[in-house]
């Protein structure tokens, strides 16, 4: 009878760990950049000019597409490679405002 109780409780978990990894990351747009925060206790944080992205792609892997979340992978030119940012919410809504706010 205790293995009723798994299947609640694994979703408590999973549900609890979604909750503070949202809260770990910070995406804010303005003044011509894009900036990324992540991280609890301590913070990295990564800016870049939206003038600068050349390019913003989601990539969805079916249970992300159950659960619409994804990630983004956005290039820029003259800046260190890629920035992918993982489990995003709505990450086609997301993905189309950076391409917006860049003029793109």
């Amino acid at each position: 009878m205790e293995w009723l109780f798994v299947f609640p409780a694994l979703a408590l978990i999973w549900a609890i760990v979604r909750h503070v990894r949202q809260r770990m990351d910070l995406i804010t747009i303005g003044n011509g950049k894009l900036r990324y925060q992540t991280g609890l206790l301590s913070r990295t944080t990564r800016s870049m000019e939206l003038a600068k992205i050349q390019d913003v792609r989601v990539h969805q892997s079916m249970g992300q597409r159950l659960l619409n979340i994804g990630n983004i992978d956005i290039e820029t030119a003259g800046e260190r490679g890629t920035l992918i940012i993982r489990n995003i919410d709505r990450p086609q809504t997301v993905a189309d405002f950076i391409l917006e706010s860049s003029g793109k």
